[in-house]
């Protein structure tokens, strides 16, 4: 009682079940004519069982089935006092652990007496030898399990011979499963119950093969041999997990030796048997099925051709297999069919396994593969994930099997198959610290433990915690056998395991090698030679330089080198995550140097993993974002917080920089020009953290552009505007993509001047037109100049007359040749010009007296046709020699000219009378024309499409190397940096140069008909298309 009138709910339900127990070994009793029920001993085992509900009741059942069955062997053990205690105690484990095996004692009650007598989890028991499960599989089918009979064959076959195979493997798992479940410490022996199932898999597969023989080949013709890879190979198999197999076949032995061509009837004999051994595994059946046999790790994948010669095997993994296909390679093993065809498919390809990290690449494409494995967990299973989680078994297989790809051609020792055993060598040899390695094997006995009680119930495949709390109940239970068997303790110990084998999996690989670099306090021996063939295989390339780097920053015993330490190990792995790993540490090692007092930035990299993560990936990834963060360290704080990379407020912005010129007047400049680059870093710091999209970084960068002029102007007019001269007004318009808002790294700052005298007479109009001049030139001298601090480069060759024109004019002049001069292309310039800088009644008037020019209520039809001209003559011109039109960015096809000059075609004829298209950018005025019907949804679509891919390809460029590009990266490491910046997997850059070519193809086609009048029989490669007016 918890107090007057209540109950205790957990009191009650014991009281419940014990209630249940009674009533159904009451009713076992009644069967045998015993008294289990008033058996304390009995009673205790139940209560000790995983689920002691389940326990009693399956033991009711079994003694019904044999009741039913006449199992009077069985009746008559459990009657009897003496004999009963041999079996009982193991069979209430079973059935109180796995209602699957339960229920197979049920169809067969004999298959309990397969309990009795001692277990069997030592390798120096004989009765689980891998050639005595052979042996008692192929008794079971009734094959001769001689070793001198290259090719059993079955006397059981069809369905007979299944039922047969099936229940000889499951009473095997019956006996495994009881010694499993009473081990004392089960993460002792989780690698022996994994032997067992392996060499058992191997027995059913070799006695499936005996009866899929005995039906389509009696005469063993065919030579085949069975090739275990995965778990199976390694001897690491679950109690329920895919079987993945690869199938080799030679020529029957009576072919010519000489023989041209395959035997194409034992080819498709040898096709028909696997198809068999496959369905007599795994189909359904009077005896559920064992397991899938998967062939998906063949040559090709699931579609390659299901057999083939060693030789052809030999072939593909010389040419043709991927990364991670060594890795699968690596645990391959013969269990079943020709022993001489299956060693020689081992001795053929085993030395393919130890030479394939050095292949260009290898290593990325191995950790590429597990992230994509990660991503795509649903991520409501990802944290309890077992299996495939950040921190869960695949984790513990990924570190042991990759530093065994990089050491295993210099060091046979470490080539060991076996997760377990490779850890173990991989330690011993000093390839990692001891502890790591035995800490690794700690958490890997753990996982395997819950995995396999996971799969025990209803013998299923299952690698996620469950949610439910009575799951999560029995699952603990069965984990702990004794002590506290409760769920909080397995959620507690999950959870430290996991975060264990993160913390693992981020050091082993690289600690070992900063030891190298000092020389000091090694608890690893690998020599510097090795330390730079690690280096090597995780894509640094200057291993030299690289192992420099990390001995600068370790060394000593400051606090930067003790920090320095610590973050080393995960720091070096995300480097080589990036796409230039070299120039990373580089840049690193650099900001050690320059914050090496700053406390700040040591207790940064101390305490927040995701800083120093995110730090990774941009000085690895982008050489622009990396200098201006070299100018701007303490900029690194910004990271650590996602606020302080979101873009400023256009008015916060634009106060600030008129606080610098009220503070610092002519001085201002420099001030200013530190302002315009730390907007700048933080624009760029967001798009390579993926924080940012191409509209919101265009419009960041476009508005600290903006501020940036508007704030020089300022300053200059404070210096320059002495006494004397006239009094005028003046502003700076800006045309092309900043006067659109969408500027990239890349992009100068396209601007026309204006100016209006407000003193009458020539002469003070001469002084104005004289002084405006000077200021232009300063204003674009002092923009674009570069120290400390980046600037930008004003190009005003947009204005009137281009280059011949006068740099700045007056707005009565803007008039007069507007009214008289104005070409249709210059309509067309000024449906971008956006006045950023200077008097607000000017700019307001300058918008005033172009706004008939660029929105005309009606458009010659002789304007159209000049803009088509003058559109086809630029592409035909202006692409630059050598230049490719499918992939030149802004001239090329379906590319920025194309897309803007269609928007802002429909912007000439349509806005007078739309008030969206009266807008300077081109996504807005293009989401205006499909919501008038001006332009069709799916066009719109294409044409946005292609142009956000092409503008976020060319800040992509930029971020790289700092530097602009024209045209896709045909160097396939460009090609894909620039993808991993725009958001692709890594490894997945020919998919950005598939995108872009569809993506501007498609766009193109929409051009033709849009702007150019074509329909859509027009090819869009075709150069002379939109040229024929």
């Amino acid at each position: 009682m918890t107090g007057r009138g209540r109950r205790d709910p957990a009191r009650q339900s014991a009281r419940a079940r014990v209630s249940r127990v009674s009533r159904f070994l009451g009713e076992v009793d009644e069967h045998l004519g015993t008294d289990l029920a008033a058996q304390s001993e009995v009673v205790a085992r139940i209560e000790a069982a995983v689920d002691p509900d389940a326990s009693a009741l399956g033991l009711l059942r079994i003694v019904e089935a044999a009741v039913s069955a006449d199992s009077r062997e069985l009746l008559d053990v459990l009657a009897d006092p003496e004999h009963r205690s041999a079996l009982l105690p193991r069979l209430l484990t079973i059935t109180g652990a796995s209602e699957a095996l339960t229920d197979h004692v049920v169809r067969h009650p004999d298959s309990a007496l397969a309990l009795m007598g001692e277990g069997h989890l030592s390798l120096d028991v004989p009765g689980t030898a891998a050639e005595v499960l052979r042996d008692t599989l192929l008794h079971a089918v009734d094959a001769d399990p001689d070793r001198q009979i290259v090719a059993p064959v079955a006397r059981v076959t069809g369905e007979e011979g299944i039922d047969a195979l099936r229940r000889a493997y499951r009473d095997e798992v019956l006996r495994l499963a009881a010694d499993d479940l009473e081990a004392p410490a089960p993460e002792a022996v989780v690698d022996e119950v994994s032997r067992v199932l392996s060499d058992l898999a191997g027995a059913a597969v070799e006695a499936a093969l005996a009866i899929a023989r005995a039906e389509l080949d009696p005469q063993a013709r065919v030579r085949m041999a069975v090739v275990a890879m995965g778990k199976c190979g390694a001897r690491e198999l679950n109690y329920v997990s895919d079987v993945d197999v690869v199938y080799v076949h030679a020529p029957p032995a009576d072919a010519p030796d000489d023989a041209e061509a395959p035997d194409e009837e034992a080819v498709r004999t040898a096709e028909a048997m696997v198809a068999r051994i496959t369905e007599i595994v795994g189909a359904p059946g009077r005896e559920p099925a064992l397991w899938e046999l998967d062939a998906a790790l063949r040559p090709e994948g699931k579609s390659g051709r299901l057999l083939r010669t060693v030789d052809e095997f030999d072939a593909y993994y010389r040419d043709v297999a991927e990364s991670w296909e060594f890795q699968a390679l690596l645990k391959a093993r013969p269990i079943a069919g020709d022993v001489v065809l299956g060693r020689e498919f081992s001795d053929t390809l085993r030395h393919h396994v130890w030479t394939a990290s050095t292949r260009a690449g290898f290593v990325e494409g191995v950790r590429a593969m597990r992230r994509r494995v990660i991503a795509l967990l649903p991520t409501q299973h990802a944290d309890a994930q077992i299996k495939l989680g950040s921190g869960g078994l695949r984790d513990v297989e990924f570190s042991a099997q990759l530093l065994q790809l990089v050491h295993g051609e210099a060091d046979e020792s470490i080539r060991a198959p076996q997760t377990l055993l490779a850890l173990y060598r991989l330690g011993e040899r000093g390839y990692i610290a001891r502890e790591d390695a035995d800490g690794l094997e700690s958490c890997y006995r753990f996982l395997r433990v819950v995995e396999h009680r996971l799969q025990l119930p209803r013998l299923l495949r299952a690698a996620v915690v469950p949610e439910l709390e009575d799951r999560r109940r029995r699952l603990a239970r069965s984990v702990y056998p004794r002590g506290d068997r409760t769920m909080e303790r397995l959620d507690r110990e999950l959870g430290v395991v996991r975060r264990r084998v993160r913390a693992y999996h981020e050091q082993i690989f690289y600690r070992p090698i900063l030891e190298a670099a000092s020389a000091a306090g090694a608890v690893t021996s690998l020599s510097p030679d090795e330390a730079r063939q690690r280096l090597a295989a995780f894509g640094y390339r200057d291993t030299k330089a690289a192992l420099g780097h990390i001995q600068a920053l370790s060394a000593g015993v400051s606090r930067a080198a003790v920090v320095h330490r610590q973050v080393l190990p995960a720091m070096l792995d995300w480097l080589s995550s990036g796409v230039n790993p070299d120039a990373g540490l580089l840049a690193f090692r650099r900001m050690g140097e320059s914050l090496r007092d700053s406390g700040w930035y040591l207790g940064l990299l101390r305490d927040s993993g995701s800083t120093v993560r995110s730090l990774a990936t941009i000085l690895s990834t982008s050489a622009f974002a990396t200098g201006l963060l070299q100018r701007t360290p303490a900029a690194v704080a910004w990271i650590d917080e996602a606020d302080d990379l979101e873009p400023r407020d256009p008015e916060d912005l634009l106060r600030e920089a008129e606080r610098l010129v009220s503070r610092h007047g002519a001085e201002a400049v420099k001030p200013l020009r530190a302002l315009y680059g730390r907007e700048l870093l933080r624009t760029a710091l967001a798009d390579v953290l993926e924080r940012a999209d191409v509209r919101v970084t265009g419009a960041a960068l476009s508005t600290n552009a903006d501020v940036y002029l508007h704030g020089l102007l300022t300053a200059l007019r404070d210096e320059m505007d002495a006494a004397g001269v006239p009094a005028y007004e003046f502003a700076v318009i800006a045309m092309g993509r900043l006067g659109g808002a969408e500027i990239g790294y890349y992009s100068d700052a396209d601007v026309m001047f204006v100016h209006r005298p407000l003193d009458d007479g020539a002469e003070a109009a001469d002084r104005v037109a004289r002084h405006v001049k000077k200021l232009a030139l300063a204003f674009t001298k002092a923009a674009s100049q570069s120290g400390a601090h980046p600037g930008i480069v004003v190009d005003s060759d947009l204005r009137p007359e281009g280059r011949s024109g006068p740099l700045v004019r007056s707005l009565d002049s803007y008039r007069a040749y507007y009214a008289k001069w104005s070409e249709p292309w210059e309509a067309q310039a000024l449906l971008r010009a956006r006045p950023i800088a200077g008097d607000a009644a000017l700019r307001d008037d300058f918008l005033s007296l172009i706004e008939p020019l660029r929105r005309p209520t009606e458009v010659p039809e002789a304007s159209i046709r000049q803009m088509r001209r003058l559109k086809a003559r630029m592409e035909a011109e202006r692409l630059p020699r050598g230049a490719d039109r499918r992939t030149h960015l802004k001239l090329g096809r379906g590319g920025l000219s194309d897309v803007e000059w269609t928007v802002q075609l429909v912007q000439l004829l349509h806005g007078h009378a739309v008030e969206g298209l009266r807008t300077t950018s081109t996504l807005p005025a293009l989401h205006a024309a499909v919501a008038a019907g001006l332009i069709d949804r799916h066009d719109g679509e294409v044409l946005e499409e292609a142009w956000l891919l092409v503008s976020g390809l060319r800040s992509a460029a930029m971020l790289l190397r700092g530097r602009t590009v024209e045209s896709l990266p045909a160097d396939p490491f460009e090609l894909e940096a620039c993808a991993r910046l725009l958001g692709y997997e890594s490894g997945h850059g020919r998919d950005l140069a598939e995108d872009y070519g569809s993506a501007t193809r498609r766009a193109r086609r929409v051009v033709e008909r849009l702007f150019f009048g074509f329909d859509d029989s027009a090819d869009a490669d075709d150069p002379w298309v939109g040229r024929h007016d």
